[in-house]
């Protein structure tokens, strides 16, 4: 696990597509912090912060799922997986290994591009509270790592590269283009009564959704969600919340990894 996971993030960047993303997430940053300029408070929850969250919300899980499937499909399709299975290494130790090299370069990649947009925001006398940083930039981390996992996962799936991005912007499209649109329509087919407990569980099933609620509940904009929400926003803000997050995106990941290890472990046999 130790030399895929190695050889993974090496590759990834010595990659030009590694240098493509630091250029993105360095201009997608600094766009943020420059619109975040015109914002008088920066330390709560503003139409300017919810237009960041938004931002990152479109961008990262798409390409997050783009790189994770190809990671797993590219090798299925040039033959590279069958060389691999000549050797004593498990499924899940080849998945495990390529997901922490995926997981490193990218957040390198992406941590690098957040200092570069961070200073160049100072130079552009760009004034922003430490909460506010810290909170764009975990919200950023998990939301990547959480979709590198997905994509991953979809790359066991699929046979060739074409399939896995098939799959992967059905994926995003689902889960982030049209969740609301779904949402709303589930909704209205239900009663009264019971739309809080289906839009909590809907939130569950979505970590994008869930990370947003999160996020903006922690920066004091819980009020925008309406009553519906009412129950959840008041959890989040309890104080052991966010390690019940943290265990969620854990049990997530570890669910993914497992779901690819047996797909995988199911082509062996095949």
């Amino acid at each position: 696990m130790g030399t895929i996971c190695q050889f993974e993030w090496r590759k990834m960047l010595r990659q030009k597509s590694s240098y493509l993303f630091l250029v993105l997430w360095t201009f997608v940053l600094l766009l943020i912090f420059l619109l975040v300029k015109g914002s008088p408070v920066t330390a709560d929850y503003t139409n300017i912060t919810g237009t960041a969250v938004n931002l990152l919300l479109y961008l990262l899980p798409l390409f997050m799922l783009i790189t994770g499937s190809f990671a797993i499909a590219a090798e299925m399709e040039n033959g590279q997986w069958k060389l691999l299975n000549t050797y004593p290494v498990t499924a899940l130790s080849y998945l495990s290994g390529k997901l922490i090299g995926q997981l490193i370069a990218q957040t390198v990649v992406f941590t690098l591009s957040f200092g570069i947009s961070l200073l160049a925001g100072l130079v552009f006398q760009v004034s922003v509270s430490m909460k506010w940083v810290l909170a764009i930039y975990l919200f950023s981390i998990l939301l990547q790592s959480v979709f590198l996992v997905i994509g991953v996962t979809a790359g066991a799936f699929a046979k060739t590269r074409w399939q896995a991005l098939s799959v992967s912007v059905v994926i995003w499209f689902v889960f982030i283009m049209i969740w609301p649109t779904l949402l709303i329509s589930v909704l209205n087919l239900v009663p009264y009564q019971l739309l809080s407990p289906v839009i909590h569980v809907a939130t569950v099933l979505n970590p994008a959704e869930l990370l947003r609620v999160v996020f903006v509940v922690q920066m004091g904009g819980g009020a925008v969600f309406g009553q519906a929400y009412d129950v959840l926003v008041t959890f989040i803000k309890k104080d052991y919340a966010l390690y019940i997050l943290l265990f969620y995106m854990i049990f997530i990941s570890t669910l993914f990894i497992w779901l690819a290890s047996w797909r995988l472990e199911r082509r062996r046999a095949a």
